[in-house]
């Protein structure tokens, strides 16, 4: 038995052969590559939707506290208003120390804020500057206080050239952009 090859079709086989081999290297590369780059993707995916409900839920947290805090702040505001007219009406003398601390819960930052803006500013400076703020007019704070409207005014003036303000400035509103 004569068996003999034809050169032309050991070639064929031997391409055939060479192609396959390539391929099954290729595919072998390949498929766990894609595999595992749509293993990164989903994990990806699962971080970044953490990374959004984490989000949502600080969002959720600052809001609560915010209304939460703007609560105590209308509470506040109302107990500061329930003061100032309490201490109008009284005969006995106001009590001006629980009105104060009241207006340090509501704007904690606002003698801080005053002091980087004058640092030689007075205590009694700062309990006006609070009454200012409230927009109360000389007459109120002079009765507040027990000092009469003239020296509101001066006070006030005093205060104006202690803060750096320019005549045409209104204090009240330089106060009430003060955080």
């Amino acid at each position: 038995m004569d068996f003999r090859v034809n050169t032309d079709t050991w070639f064929v086989f031997c391409i055939l052969f060479i192609s396959a081999l390539a391929l099954c290297i290729i595919l072998y590369i390949t498929i766990p590559f894609f595999i595992r780059k749509r293993q990164v993707n989903r994990i990806k995916s699962r971080h970044e939707k953490k990374i959004l409900k984490y989000n949502q839920l600080e969002r959720k947290k600052t809001e609560l506290k915010l209304s939460i805090q703007e609560e105590n702040i209308k509470k506040l505001k109302t107990d500061i208003s329930d003061y100032l007219y309490q201490i109008t009406q009284s005969d006995s003398g106001p009590n001006l120390v629980t009105f104060y601390s009241n207006f340090e819960k509501i704007y904690p930052n606002f003698s801080h804020s005053l002091k980087k803006i004058s640092p030689n500013i007075s205590t009694n400076e700062l309990k006006l500057c609070a009454l200012i703020r409230l927009n109360l007019s000389s007459k109120e704070i002079g009765q507040l206080l027990n000092i009469t409207q003239d020296s509101v005014n001066k006070a006030r003036y005093r205060l104006r050239k202690k803060l750096g303000l320019i005549s045409n400035e209104d204090i009240f509103t330089m106060l009430l952009n003060l955080k």
